[in-house]
């Protein structure tokens, strides 16, 4: 692999977010080192650290450089729903996320899976970086939900939105990345089953806590 010239700053950080984004994405985040990274993309022993000062912020940047735009999207379709007044089913709540990943997903497919299995290891985790601590987005999903089930307990809704989350952003990277050799991305129709498949299981959850 060539090597980037160290004096660019800006074709070194590139590098360096393309290649943690790969080794972030294959082998998992707490598993891939400073060196790894370097070492992927072709720098020197002292890059990361120069360019970033931690594996931390390299992922702060992976995150900000692949999801900027998705993440935008989800604000706006969640600001939009909450200012409607309206209350959402199971499905229009998990669309407020589908939409903006399908669209990711078909736009570039390669690093929409990416971004995605990353995502889908800090949801597990638990992990708040998933969204940004300056983005509301979290607290205007959190409204749409009380709204939709008024019912529910405050950690019942925030285990089974988790669970939610998770599924989602899990399967429609797996999904994703095993569809086809040509076309890395879903079809319109098996993403829509995916939806259905998981509002059902968003419906289900937040039934069993009603009296």
């Amino acid at each position: 692999m060539p090597r980037s010239n160290p004096r660019d700053g800006a074709a070194t950080r590139r590098a360096l977010i393309d290649a943690a984004t790969k080794l972030f994405a294959s082998e998992g985040v707490e598993k891939v080192s400073i060196r790894a990274i370097n070492a992927e993309a072709g720098l020197g022993a002292a890059s990361a650290h120069y360019h970033f000062g931690s594996k931390d912020a390299i992922l702060d940047a992976v995150l900000i450089d692949a999801g900027a735009d998705v993440l935008a999207h989800i604000h706006a379709l969640t600001t939009a729903m909450v200012d409607s007044g309206a209350t959402p089913n199971a499905k229009q709540i998990v669309n407020l996320l589908a939409i903006p990943y399908r669209k990711y997903l078909g736009e570039d497919p390669d690093k929409g899976v990416r971004w995605l299995t990353i995502c889908g290891q800090l949801s597990l985790a638990n992990d708040p970086r998933l969204f940004p601590v300056e983005d509301d987005t979290a607290k205007l999903l959190r409204k749409l939900l009380e709204r939709a089930y008024p019912h529910a307990d405050d950690n019942s809704l925030e285990l089974n939105w988790s669970l939610t989350v998770n599924t989602l952003i899990v399967m429609a990277a797996r999904w994703s990345d095993a569809s086809g050799a040509q076309s890395r991305a879903l079809s319109d129709e098996k993403f829509d089953v995916l939806v259905d498949f998981v509002a059902g299981g968003l419906e289900t959850l937040m039934s069993d806590g009603k009296a």
